[in-house]
């Protein structure tokens, strides 16, 4: 497996594969970097614009001071048909010491869209990026753990964090929610500057607390799939059979229950290939659904695609998938981003060259499928799977 390179920048001077190996899904580890080092990810002013373009999406809106929520009536104008933030209050709110949190904000900002695949892609795990702003020096939320991996990113200002380990047994936290100083007991106290990393893994407690400047930082969290999700998985593919919908033979002979249990067994295990957790994952995409991309107005022509040879197109669900067909069949069944769908068994010559992810011209397309397919079949078969959402177009 390659070191990806984005990774790499983010974890330094952490190499990747000591990251993997010693640290990820099992312990903390602090990456301090340059104050530059996340600048090209966002800004002030890219916040300050967009908070004032999605003011109407309150439900991205959280203040927190102290471990408590602020009542978002005191800051958001909740009734008729629009509700809206109201910027003055909410700048008052901060000013009072309360932090802001905007949730989700890889939904509205290209460079973090980007990161969120990339980690996607990488860890294969549903992954979202919160920004958290505060300015003085009281906490927002309480002394927690999450229920996925958290990467802490430092953008501007320093904010000091507290990890208590797995377990907080013997912590005092009866006078959290009155005063900045947090309970005694923590295993790390680490102050984050511009350009420092903190890696805290799934189940470890923490708390952040500003230092009386302005602070700001990303969360990014990797919500990865576990074993009952792999179970659960298992139980859906067994729905279509037969014996799944059968009333379990209590009443009948050991003979028959035997035999009833064998029949069980045997659709369970049927098509089942020997690294459960790769298929898996190439059936069911992961945890995560496809995030939404458009190719318009090509798409919604009857044609489907642009003129031309030189418009890219990109697999979607980040590059993973999986192809099944039976030797002498004319069809391939392709699994995809949690979804199957069956194309003609030539769709596999332009899927090969898609497969990493990376967007290839069209031209290139039906160059690598020369001898195979010509320029008119290669265009129809793009404009399948554009069709059925598997791939996206740029000009």
């Amino acid at each position: 497996m390659t070191d990806p390179q984005w990774l790499a920048a983010l974890v330094a001077p952490v190499p990747v594969r000591e990251f993997l190996s010693t640290y990820w899904l099992k312990q903390h580890v602090f990456c301090g970097g340059a104050p530059d080092r996340f600048s090209s990810l966002i800004s002030w002013t890219v916040i300050n614009d967009i908070l004032e373009h999605h003011w109407r999406e309150t439900h991205r809106f959280r203040l927190a001071r102290q471990g408590r929520d602020l009542d978002p009536a005191s800051y958001a104008d909740l009734g008729g048909v629009t509700p809206r933030v109201r910027a003055r209050d909410v700048t008052e709110e901060l000013r009072r010491g309360a932090t802001l949190s905007f949730d989700a904000i890889d939904e509205v900002h290209e460079p973090l869209t980007r990161l969120a695949e990339s980690f996607e892609s990488f860890f294969r795990g549903g992954t979202k990026i919160n920004i958290y702003a505060g300015w003085r020096s009281l906490h927002g939320l309480d002394l927690h753990r999450d229920n996925q991996e958290i990467f802490i990113l430092q953008i501007d200002g320093r904010k000091r964090w507290l990890l208590y380990g797995f377990s907080i047994d013997g912590v005092d936290r009866r006078d959290l929610s009155t005063t900045s100083e947090p309970p005694a007991g923590a295993l790390v106290d680490q102050i984050l500057q511009p350009g420092d990393l903190l890696y805290i893994p799934r189940g470890c407690y923490h708390l952040a607390v500003p230092l009386n400047e302005p602070a700001l930082h990303l969360t990014l969290g990797v919500k990865n799939p576990r074993g009952i999700d792999l179970l659960l998985w298992l139980v859906e593919r067994m729905r279509a059979g037969e014996t799944a919908d059968r009333d379990l033979p209590f009443l009948a002979t050991a003979d028959h229950r035997r035999r009833f249990s064998a029949e069980l067994q045997r659709e369970l295990l049927a098509g089942l290939d020997d690294d459960l957790v790769e298929q898996y994952f190439a059936e069911t995409g992961s945890n995560f659904k496809p995030r939404p991309s458009f190719s318009l107005p090509w798409s919604a022509t009857p044609e489907g695609l642009p003129p031309g040879r030189t418009f890219h197109v990109r697999l979607k669900a980040h590059g993973r998938i999986a192809m099944r067909s039976a030797p002498d069949a004319t069809f391939i069944d392709v699994h995809c981003g949690g979804r199957t769908c069956r194309f003609p068994r030539s769709v596999q010559a332009i899927l090969e060259q898609l497969c990493d992810g990376t967007p290839q011209s069209i031209g290139r397309l039906i160059d690598g499928a020369a001898g195979r397919l010509d320029e008119p079949m290669v265009r129809v078969l793009v404009g399948m799977l554009l069709r059925q959402d598997f791939v996206t177009i740029t000009l």
